[in-house]
């Protein structure tokens, strides 16, 4: 289960690096003015406002449920709301409005055994940047573990901790009644994560009425308490983290009461029965038109809209809008939300979708509807992605069949050398061009091949090497520094082979060759992160024979951004396969540029 080791954390790893500043108490329902004044747009909130004695709004919310000690030793089961399993009482629930517009989450004690709540926006609303944050107070007391964070949306196909975690606020009996944490989590710290603390000034303290956020951009996540003009901490991806970035991507909220453990310790005769967490609000705004990297699904003339961003990324243009109702029967689920159909940008126009992996393969759907013509023919036009056309005198009511009615283009484009994909909109008469949403995704082609062949690992196709492929596990990663490939033999792979890469543990599977035949196996490495020999030893197998014990890549090299190449000779095993396995070794986490076997 997921945050198992992360609950172990060593509690000196914390960076206490205190700030002192205004406790700025904000009301329950912020006016519009306050939304936009700031420079930012609510887009999703639970204001928990319902009758007394009711349930969390479950088209918000979800819930991890059971005991088992979650990793910690925990003493508490969590409970869905207004479950009856047992332990679970909905005569005594763990999560429940109050009736004065506040969710109350209660750890409660009955014979011995303590029941409470973890609750979660996972797989309904994945969010990726903005300002997250949540007005509650706290319980305290021995054992008593309150926490509002967000973990990686691909937690089930990653893993913990190549997922990423950010932990907003975390409250343990070791900080006293003044202090809180934020935390991230990643594969460059494991349990023990790079963070800071916070003393609540004048006296404050956690059992009042306090807003705790993240500021959440690309590259950055700020931390605040009460006042977002003014973080008390700022993590970017520079030197600040010893590793890998891993927090560009979506992630989901969680809310949970931990109680007792081997941290923060156990709960005693002096833990209040309940210990309740009360919730005000839990809100998400995201700025207007901030340019946002890739992967992303953008609401072309309009606001932000489920998982679409404010149209964003753009040039060229204007926007439009219609109140009539569109048809997204040809839309395969799940569908957008109407509202990315009812408004567009009209005009010759580009989009520049940024901070993709050079040259990776990615799949471009664009949304369309016609809401202003009536006939068609009425308008035509191009569109070309990093300057292949792909629509040809593309004409929305004849694809569609009608007006106000949606449909989609799908296409798989590769980004190019500097990681962008641009897709540009290109008028053939009167009538402009109009497009209502794109979304540009990491590709799921993984299809496999058969060898010989050489793979570009973590990227696309370039030069003879093939987009990434036939393998699994691992993530993507990418830099535009020069590679020096002198210690290369001939011939030498292009620079993009060594400027993007698979990291983390992962296996590649290349199949296709005949049982019992020998073949060679030549692995390309290049470090792009570190730059002193130990910070990264990993092992490399082949058919489950292991050919490298704590490969150093540096150590090797002599530096940073140069390439060395291992190779070996291989037999395929009885279904005609070539199984190479990554994993980790002394320091950090395994990777490889690029593949050939022949």
């Amino acid at each position: 289960m997921f945050r198992e080791i992360r609950k172990i954390h060593g509690f000196g790893a914390v960076l206490l690096l205190l700030f002192f500043g205004p406790s700025l108490g904000r009301p329950q329902t912020p006016s519009p003015e306050q939304e936009i004044g700031d420079g930012w747009r609510l887009v999703w909130s639970d204001e928990f406002k319902g009758a007394a004695g009711s349930l969390p709004d479950s088209s918000n919310w979800t819930y991890d449920t059971g005991g088992g000690g979650w990793g910690n030793n925990e003493e508490e089961v969590y409970c869905a709301a207004g479950s009856n399993v047992s332990p679970c009482s909905s005569a005594t629930p763990n999560a429940v409005l109050d009736g004065n517009g506040n969710l109350v989450i209660s750890a409660i004690n009955t014979n011995s055994t303590w029941t409470s709540t973890r609750m979660k926006t996972e797989s309904i609303e994945n969010l990726q940047y903005g300002r997250i944050e949540a007005r509650m107070k706290l319980p305290m007391g021995a054992g008593i573990w309150p926490a509002f964070w967000l973990l990686g949306s691909n937690i089930n196909t990653s893993g913990w901790p190549l997922c990423g975690e950010m932990d907003v606020m975390e409250s343990v009996p070791q900080y006293g009644p003044s202090k809180t944490s934020s935390t991230i989590h990643g594969p460059f710290s494991g349990g023990n994560g790079v963070g800071s603390s916070f003393i609540f000034p004048n006296g404050g303290t956690i059992s009042d009425f306090h807003t705790y956020g993240v500021i959440w951009s690309p590259n950055e996540a700020q931390f605040y308490r009460d006042d977002p003009s003014a973080p008390y901490f700022t993590i970017q991806n520079t030197s600040d983290i010893p590793g890998d970035w891993v927090f560009n991507h979506p992630f989901f909220l969680i809310m949970n009461l931990a109680m007792g453990g081997y941290f923060p310790g156990y709960t005693n005769s002096t833990t209040p029965n309940p210990a309740v967490m009360t919730v005000d609000y839990v809100r998400i705004y995201r700025r207007s038109h901030d340019l946002v990297a890739g992967p992303v699904s953008v609401n072309a003339g309009g606001d932000s809209e489920g998982s679409f961003f404010a149209d964003t990324n753009f040039s060229g243009g204007g926007a439009v809008s219609t109140e009539a109702t569109i048809d997204t029967s040809l839309i395969p689920a799940p569908a957008p939300p109407q509202a990315v159909y009812q408004t567009a940008r009209e005009g010759e126009s580009k989009y520049t979708i940024t901070d993709l992996v050079p040259y990776a393969p990615y799949k471009v759907q664009l949304h369309f509807a016609e809401t202003r013509v009536n006939e068609p023919g009425q308008r035509l036009f191009d569109v070309t992605i990093n300057h292949q056309t792909l629509l040809d005198r593309f004409d929305i009511f004849s694809a569609a069949g009608g007006k106000n009615k949606a449909i989609a283009e799908t296409f798989s484009a590769n980004a190019d050398k500097g990681g962008n994909i641009v897709v540009h909109l290109i008028p053939r008469d009167a009538a402009q061009p109009l497009i209502s949403g794109l979304v540009v995704s990491q590709t799921a082609d993984n299809e496999p091949t058969s060898g010989p062949v050489s793979i570009d690992s973590g990227g696309g196709d370039v030069g003879n090497f093939i987009a990434d492929t036939d393998f699994s596990g691992g993530n993507q990663a990418s830099s535009f520094v020069a590679v020096d490939t002198s210690l290369l033999s001939s011939p030498v792979p292009p620079q993009a082979v060594f400027q993007s890469e698979r990291w983390a543990p992962s296996t590649y599977t290349i199949g296709g060759f005949a049982p019992g035949t020998t073949h060679t196996v030549t692995l390309y490495f290049n470090e792009i992160y570190w730059s002193q020999p130990a910070q990264r030893q990993f092992n490399v197998l082949i058919n489950g024979s292991q050919v490298l014990t704590n490969f150093d890549i540096v150590a090797m090299t002599g530096a940073k951004n140069k390439a060395i190449e291992e190779q070996f000779q291989a037999t395929a095993n009885s279904a005609g396969q070539i199984i190479i396995q990554f994993t980790r070794g002394a320091a950090d986490q395994p990777k490889i540029s690029g593949i050939a076997v022949n």
